[in-house]
């Protein structure tokens, strides 16, 4: 009886699947921790200037453009933050691919260093992920700015 190629590196398609796995979780994990980061700035920043939301407030801005501006403010945040993410992932993955900077023991993976194919689906797919956590994050400080009485925010002051 013979056997295929796919029979005879079985181990090596789980090991990478198993890397699959493993990627996914960290990236999930650091667009979590990026997305917490966002919104715990952007609720210190709604705390710090509640006196110049309620002082807008009072000027005619509506509770909507209150909230586009931090939806904005997180957007921005975001997509600058992805850009540069992905740049810097492109650089690590196209040096990893031409300076073969991680090497593989061949007994077991039948490979001498391990491979780099960064492709654009996975950059776009992260992207827009990334960024729509990192709107979900907004949402929460954007509404609280939106809901800043100006009255009671500047009766303190």
């Amino acid at each position: 009886m013979s056997t295929n190629w796919i029979e005879q590196n079985r181990e090596l398609f789980r090991a990478l699947k198993l890397e699959q796995y493993v990627t996914f979780i960290v990236i999930a994990l650091i667009v979590i921790g990026a997305a917490l980061n966002i919104l715990i700035a952007l609720t210190m920043m709604v705390m710090e200037k509640t006196r110049d939301i309620a002082v807008l407030m009072s000027f005619g801005v509506t509770p909507e453009q209150v909230r586009r501006i931090f939806l904005l403010q997180g957007l921005l945040i975001s997509v600058i933050g992805t850009v540069i993410g992905l740049f810097l992932g492109y650089i690590a993955a196209w040096a990893g691919a031409h300076y073969h900077f991680i090497h593989l023991s061949v007994d077991v993976y039948n490979l001498d260093t391990l491979p780099f194919a960064p492709k654009a689906i996975d950059g776009v797919i992260v992207s827009a992920v990334s960024i729509g956590v990192s709107l979900l994050a907004t949402l929460y400080p954007s509404s609280s700015a939106a809901s800043i009485l100006p009255a009671e925010a500047l009766r303190y002051e």
